[in-house]
């Protein structure tokens, strides 16, 4: 029974010639996520073989670009293919309107198939999705627009524990992120920025490498997973070095890459 993350695209805001936009795949039990929806995300779904028609629902943090200019291209994909079962996307406010604007200027009244928006709005952990094999939480992020973070706790299963993955981009530092990730086996975080660049960071609300492996050891995560770079950086095996520093269990996001959550099973009394 799979729980894997398979990464898109980890660039940040502007495009290099070896990356593509922020955009990853969660696969929990069989059924797929899309986190986020960078330019080119139909183009990397396509090369990795997985089926746009196989996801339900797509989870944005924010409406920023990076994260949201390959929604549109996706959604008429979709259409032209004839797409029939409903297609659910989490987001913030604002989501609609674009999405509208879209279709109307193709001359379209509507897609073939229905498009729900989920307005996402909490200034705490709270639960927005229940599905078969995983409840879905969303938190507030510390971000220049209002930008949301996701959980996902997988149900339990007969005679093993639970696992859970956390998403969480764009954001600065905030401390009540690990207290509501506490115990996540597996945590996306950005890294857009390297230490030596905090003035940047801060000045517009990211997380450097280090910052993001400390809030996986506060959360006492499993394993941690950067991505989210700044195309500033050349080469990326900085960005390990440093978060490795604070938590040794982190790996770069790369594109293509997917990373697999190992089940753990109860004990028995016998054992």
């Amino acid at each position: 029974m799979p729980l894997t993350l398979t990464s898109l695209g980890c660039a940040s805001a502007l495009p290099t010639r070896d990356t593509y936009f922020t955009a990853h795949v969660l696969n929990i039990r069989g059924r797929l996520f899309l986190l986020d929806c960078g330019e080119g995300t139909q183009l990397r779904l396509r090369q990795l073989g997985i089926s746009m028609g196989s996801i339900e629902h797509v989870f944005i943090t924010h409406l920023h670009g990076d994260h949201v200019f390959g929604l549109l291209g996706m959604l008429s994909t979709m259409h032209m293919l004839n797409r029939k079962h409903p297609l659910y996307i989490h987001a913030p406010a604002g989501l609609e309107k674009l999405i509208a604007f879209y279709f109307a200027f193709l001359g379209e009244r509507e897609p073939s198939f229905t498009i729900i928006h989920e307005k996402v709005e909490t200034d705490g952990l709270s639960l927005i999705l229940e599905t078969d094999t995983a409840d879905v939480y969303a938190f507030p992020l510390n971000h220049s627009i209002p930008a949301y973070g996701y959980l996902f706790r997988e149900k339990p299963v007969r005679k093993s524990y639970p696992r859970a993955v956390a998403y969480c981009t764009d954001t600065a530092p905030r401390p009540e992120i690990p207290v509501w990730i506490k115990g996540v086996d597996l945590l996306f975080h950005e890294a857009t920025f390297l230490e030596q660049d905090t003035v940047a960071a801060a000045k517009y609300l990211h997380s450097t490498a280090r910052q993001a492996a400390q809030t996986a050891l506060s959360a006492g995560a499993g394993q941690l997973i950067l991505g989210h770079f700044s195309s500033r950086y050349k080469e990326t095996p900085a960005f390990l070095a440093e978060a490795r520093e604070i938590f040794p269990n982190t790996e770069l996001s790369t594109e293509g890459r997917t990373f697999s959550v190992p089940r753990s099973f109860i004990p028995t009394e016998a054992e």
